[in-house]
């Protein structure tokens, strides 16, 4: 950061590994298997406020391109909603029968973010599983380019325990992050 971007409050954004999000096609075996959790074959990735018009402008961008894949493998259809959710932030939500795909297309929206300068508008991707009867969230924080599991359990409450044990399960898989702090709560997720 310059001397000039202190001056003014702006921040530099440090460079994150954005290939780490693979980690979790390793990792989904071992959620399944030992952390009893089911894939809902869907992520959403959440940005906030993008310039006029550039939300619309990726949405597309992202339709012609699993379109383009599609091409190739007409029988692993993936499709893609936005959805703006209550606290006015969007989403992209990605779907499909082949975890890999749906992970190769979020991870070429948040390239095509980072290439255009906009980085710093993404912030989360989030995949859903089911544990018996509730929703069970890993989330993946693009700023420090880590995994951490979010359990809602009723109204802004969260199942702590259950947590440390999921990233205790995903741990040897997935880069979990370390700081408890940066768990962040994400209500309302809309995938």
């Amino acid at each position: 950061m310059g001397f000039l971007d202190s001056l003014i409050g702006r921040t530099k954004l440090p460079k994150s590994n954005e290939d780490r999000i693979f980690a979790m096609s390793t990792a989904m075996l071992t959620l399944q298997t030992e952390g009893a959790l089911e894939p809902a074959n869907k992520v959403g990735i959440v940005f906030r406020a993008l310039p006029s018009g550039r939300f619309q402008q990726l949405t597309a961008d992202t339709v012609q391109m699993l379109k383009l894949q599609d091409a190739s493998a007409p029988g692993d259809a993936l499709r893609v909603s936005e959805v703006k959710d209550e606290l006015g932030f969007e989403w992209l939500v990605v779907e499909g029968s082949d975890f890999e795909s749906i992970l190769a297309g979020i991870h070429a929206v948040a390239l095509g973010l980072l290439d255009e300068g906009l980085g710093d508008c993404l912030l989360a991707a989030v995949f859903p599983f089911r544990h018996l009867d509730r929703s069970v969230y890993w989330i993946y924080g693009y700023k420090e380019a880590s995994f951490y599991p979010f359990v809602p359990s009723g109204d802004h409450r969260r199942d702590n325990a259950f947590e440390m044990h999921l990233a205790a399960v995903a741990k040897p898989d997935l880069p979990v992050e370390p700081d408890l702090e940066r768990w962040y709560p994400l209500w309302g997720v809309p995938v």
